[in-house]
């Protein structure tokens, strides 16, 4: 079969915001929270307002 990537989104932990002084620092701590165990095949795309956009991979 053929792999198919979805777009979906995930809402963060509060905590992954709290003393981000940039970007750069929140999308570290949202690795942090989007583990392989809790979130298998997500890759983040882009942090807004407390929601990760996400590629995942199906199959």
């Amino acid at each position: 079969m053929l792999d198919k990537k979805v777009i979906t989104s995930v809402v963060l932990s509060s905590w992954v915001s709290e003393g981000a002084k940039n970007e750069r620092e929140m999308k570290v701590k949202a690795i942090e929270y989007i583990t392989p165990d809790r979130y298998p095949g997500y890759k983040i795309l882009k942090i807004k307002d407390g929601i990760a956009l996400c590629e995942r991979e199906s199959v």
